[in-house]
């Protein structure tokens, strides 16, 4: 059904030029044929007066070199005399064959059979002269020239008679000439007017649906779906295009629907999340609030201040230093994760806690800082509380399973662009599986997985590599490695950072 409707226009395309070349091809042949017999008729007209034409100048030629050469005895007028007469033989003979028992061909035939009889005078005159016979020649040049008046006044009496008939001819022609003329101004204006009524109904027949299709479509650029197509009712590929636009606008009003239900889906599962968090968040600060009203810690660190004092009065100088530190990382640790710190603060947060450690377990824990880079670098600000859980991670999985203690190494290096902080311990080592399990801490959704807590500050290695990302805003920013019996842990800084 779709492939005889598609080819409805084709056929009638196919038509219509079929149509055009006939009517064309019409007018070109009666044209053809019409020109042909005109030029037939005046061709045969002037052959006829041609022939006549010729015999007329070749009996005046004749007559004058026969003249000349009885005079002049000239042997050139001799010889023009000659072929002037092969000449006019020819023209007779061909006369003679071609002329029909009319009243014209009657008359071309005893023109032809008088100018025979003309050409055996002259050469009967011509021979006398050769001859030297006066009297004869002269006798038969007299002949010859009475039957060149006679023959002459006889060609043209058939000449005026055929001017005549010529006369009356063209006008045949001329008449014909005209009707041919008119018939084929019609054949061309009906072609024409074919041609232009065909062009005009097919163009609109083909372009006012599509008008109408182009209104539709400007209506759906605007957002209006709620568009109504009717049939085309009209055959051909058309028609095909209409159901086609009307399918396809369903089609688009249908996915905008799922669209719009699905954003509203969405925007309510989100609500739902947001409130959820909100949830969560206020749970979780209840949580914080509840275990600060158990204990303040300002009051926790004034307590421990007054205890160093008390040591340092009553001269025992390593309770009071281990009650100093414990003070001195109490109180860096009450400024809170968010604010700023640098390098150099990070240190002597590190050095302090490890303080607390020797003096808990004596020399089972060697400590040595090192800087190989440039002093002023350590002005650059982290977060809060990055060094400190990575040492005490150093301890609690390196060296403190060791039953001779180990070495906790910090040095700082850099290059053009970085600055590099090592945490080294030669400890017990770690497993590149665990090593991955550290560095990966997020699912593909982004998820970060709760976090191992630490032994005293309550952050483990997870808490400080998601808040190094997230305040350098890149990922390669904390690396671990271990090789010959070292554990390094490896923070990459980059310089010139300002926290914002």
């Amino acid at each position: 059904m779709l492939r005889t409707r598609q080819t409805k226009y084709r056929t009638k395309l196919i038509a219509f030029f079929i149509m055009a070349v006939l009517i064309s091809s019409m007018s070109g042949m009666y044209s053809y044929v019409s020109s042909h017999m005109i030029i037939t008729d005046t061709a045969s007209m002037f052959e006829k007066n041609l022939e006549l034409t010729v015999v007329y100048e070749e009996i005046g030629a004749i007559g004058q070199e026969l003249e000349i050469y009885l005079s002049t005895n000239s042997s050139e007028s001799l010889l023009s005399f000659y072929d002037h007469t092969n000449i006019i033989s020819r023209n007779a003979n061909k006369i003679m064959d071609n002329s029909s028992y009319s009243e014209r061909g009657i008359k071309l035939k005893n023109i032809a059979n008088m100018i025979n009889n003309y050409l055996i005078e002259a050469d009967r005159a011509v021979n006398a002269k050769r001859g030297r016979n006066i009297e004869v020649y002269t006798e038969a040049y007299k002949n010859t020239v009475r039957q060149n008046k006679y023959i002459t006044s006889y060609i043209e009496g058939i000449m005026s008679g055929d001017l005549i008939d010529s006369s009356s001819k063209y006008e045949d022609i001329r008449d014909k000439e005209y009707a041919t003329t008119y018939f084929n101004n019609i054949l061309l204006g009906v072609s024409i007017s074919f041609v232009i009524i065909a062009i005009i109904i097919f163009s609109y027949e083909i372009t006012r649906p599509i008008v109408k299709l182009s209104e539709y479509a400007k209506e759906i650029s605007y957002g209006n779906f709620e568009v109504h197509i009717p049939p085309a009712n009209i055959s051909g590929e058309i028609d095909v295009l209409y159901r086609a636009f009307n399918l396809m606008v369903i089609n688009i009003k249908e996915y905008v629907d799922q669209i719009e239900e699905k954003r509203r889906l969405e925007k309510s599962f989100n609500k739902q999340r947001l409130n959820n968090l909100k949830m969560e968040h206020a749970l979780k600060e209840s949580e914080l609030l509840a275990l600060q009203s158990q204990v303040n810690p300002h009051f926790i660190f004034n307590t421990i201040n007054i205890g160093a004092k008390i040591a340092m009065l009553q001269g025992d100088k390593i309770t009071c230093s281990y009650l100093e530190n414990v003070a001195d990382i109490f109180r860096y640790n009450l400024k809170g994760l968010e604010t700023r710190t640098t390098i150099k603060d990070e240190i002597n947060n590190v050095v302090a806690y490890i303080n607390l450690l020797q003096t808990r377990f004596g020399d089972g824990i060697a400590f040595d800082s090192k800087i190989y880079c440039d002093e002023s670098l350590l002005d650059t600000e982290i977060p809060r509380m990055t060094l400190q859980p990575l040492v005490e991670n150093a301890y609690i999985h390196g060296i403190s399973e060791c039953e001779n203690g180990g070495e906790i190494n910090l040095e700082f290096r850099e290059d053009s662009e970085s600055i590099y902080i090592y945490i080294i311990d030669n400890g017990k080592g770690i497993t590149k599986e665990r090593i991955k399990e550290l560095l990966y801490t997020t699912n593909q959704k982004g998820v970060t997985k709760k976090a191992k807590i630490g032994h005293t500050t309550g952050i483990g290695v997870d808490n400080v590599l998601q808040r190094l990302r997230l305040y350098f805003n890149k990922t390669d920013v904390l690396n671990i490695e271990c090789e010959d019996g070292k554990t390094k842990f490896i923070i990459k800084v980059p310089k010139l950072i300002k926290n914002i």
